[in-house]
């Protein structure tokens, strides 16, 4: 991680105002903040171990990966949901989640950054008014006395002409007196920008009364900009049909959760750069030595340029790789396609250097069609990867078994070798910049391949035993109808 986006993120996580956590794709904490142990009671400890995390609070994790699934699924990766949490003592909290799916530089979800603000006084305050409305107009001057103390800001409008603001509204558009608010249209406090989801949510209420939550950025009077968020209410005021927002200004809660994620993306950044000058700083350093020789020696030559122009190679090769991966789904045009030839395309066009190590590669397959969407030249390179990973794994020859089942809803192939597989250990490092399990490997080869199966909506899973062999196993998403 770079030193400055490091300090950036864990002092903005350490001291924001309100909960944050950093949750696994499985559902497990792996990092929370004070804000949040305030908020419910429980010290981090207690949050981050899992028999306390499947006893307190199990209901809303599944909750909370049942939505990311759905954003994966959308390829959406901001969403606000709302969830009811118990604090330690026993109090209801309810409390609005604003979920990030954080990926690395290849697009996989690595974990979700969530933001838990406490709306339970708002949501008391809405069941409040709510239930309170029908007597408004004989309690109006007790209800504005509630509005003038409570800390949030209020806006009454009708027709979208501003009629009343409590004192916070005040200081939320820095305005010196309640004179220069009433009156105005609320187009004037909306920036333009958000003009177009005002007038929908105006046109949505004339049409059944409903009103859905507000995220508007305004222009406050003193030329500044705010993000502000809050929910609307229809009321009676002074015997008027009214709408009530009440909203919160969250620019800084935005500004912190941008810092976070650009840290986060600066770290990702920061540990490739470094795995490129790693790979790099080796032949180079090679090449320098054998030009120190040449300088300096009176024997046969050769054999230094043969040295040199290897390594210039192994850094052309990695950059290629790098390029490749930089986007392996540009602009790609996808259309029907029958897995089946292009297996058999990929087996045909590496056997012979499979002959040339002694191993032959077996399809188990039928060729029966089977319909999926994506594009011919991308699973062609993605599944030479495997087999090239496969026959480097197999040092003394053997057999590569090539197996395909299919249900009415995807395609699973795989791809078993006889090699010397892997731990359980370096299974889990697979995937990360520059990490290989073989001597002169950059490991940007399943970085490449593991992202095109990625954006054809599939997945690949390994299984491995030492000394027994690995096996690859890719998984997509079949087509009913096939696009002519």
């Amino acid at each position: 991680m770079l030193p400055n986006a490091s300090l950036n993120y864990d002092f903005i996580f350490k001291h924001a105002k309100i909960g944050m956590a950093i949750i696994s794709l499985t559902g497990k904490f792996i990092k929370v903040n004070s804000t949040l142990c305030e908020l419910l009671g429980y010290e981090q400890h207690e949050l981050i171990s899992l028999p306390s995390q499947v006893n307190i609070y199990q209901d809303q994790i599944d909750e909370l990966l049942k939505y990311g699934q759905f954003m994966a699924s959308k390829n959406v990766d901001q969403h606000q949901f709302e969830q009811y949490y118990s604090h330690r003592s026993g109090n209801r909290l309810y409390i609005t989640m604003n979920v990030s799916i954080v990926r690395d530089i290849t697009g996989i979800p690595q974990f979700y950054f969530i933001q838990f603000e406490d709306k339970t006084f708002l949501s008391h305050m809405e069941s409040l008014l709510q239930s309170k409305e029908s007597n408004l107009i004989e309690k109006e001057d007790s209800f504005r006395q509630l509005l003038e103390k409570i800390p949030q800001s209020v806006f009454i409008t009708q027709k979208g002409i501003v009629q009343y603001v409590n004192p916070a509204a005040l200081r939320l558009v820095h305005a010196t007196n309640v004179d220069e608010v009433i009156g105005i249209s609320t187009t004037v406090v909306v920036d333009e920008s958000c003009h177009a989801q005002l007038y929908e949510r105006e046109r949505i209420y004339e049409n059944d009364h409903t009103l859905a939550p507000i995220c508007y950025l305004i222009n406050c009077f003193n030329g500044q900009q705010k993000l502000i968020d809050g929910f609307s209410l229809t009321i009676s005021y002074e015997g008027k049909r009214a709408v009530a927002g009440i909203f919160e200004d969250i620019t800084q809660q935005k500004l912190q959760e941008e810092q976070i994620l650009q840290s986060e993306k600066l770290s990702t950044v920061g540990q490739l750069a470094a795995g490129i000058a790693h790979e790099i700083r080796n032949p180079l350093t090679a090449i320098n030595g054998f030009m120190k020789l040449l300088r300096t020696s009176d024997h046969n030559k050769e054999l230094y340029f043969e040295i040199i122009e290897s390594e210039l190679k192994r850094i052309e090769f990695i950059v290629n790789e790098l390029l490749i991966l930089s986007k392996p789904q540009a602009s790609h045009t996808s259309k029907s396609l029958n897995i089946l030839p292009i297996l058999e395309h990929v087996i045909t066009l590496m056997n012979v250097q499979a002959a040339l190590n002694n191993i032959e590669i077996i399809p188990l397959f039928t060729m029966t069609p089977i319909w999926i969407a994506g594009d011919i030249n991308q699973l062609k390179q993605a599944f030479i990867n495997l087999l090239k990973n496969a026959m480097e794994a197999m040092n003394y020859g053997g057999t590569i078994r090539i197996t395909v089942y299919c249900n009415a809803y995807e395609v699973q192939i795989a791809v078993q070798d006889e090699g010397i597989g892997m731990s359980p250990e370096q299974i889990k490092s697979l995937g990360q910049p520059f990490y290989s399990t073989k001597d002169k490997g950059t490991g940007l080869g399943f970085m490449i391949t593991q992202n095109i199966i990625h954006n054809h909506g599939g997945t690949i899973a390994v299984e491995s035993v030492l000394q027994q062999g690995t096996t690859f196993i890719v998984t997509l998403p079949i087509i009913a109808e096939i696009e002519e």
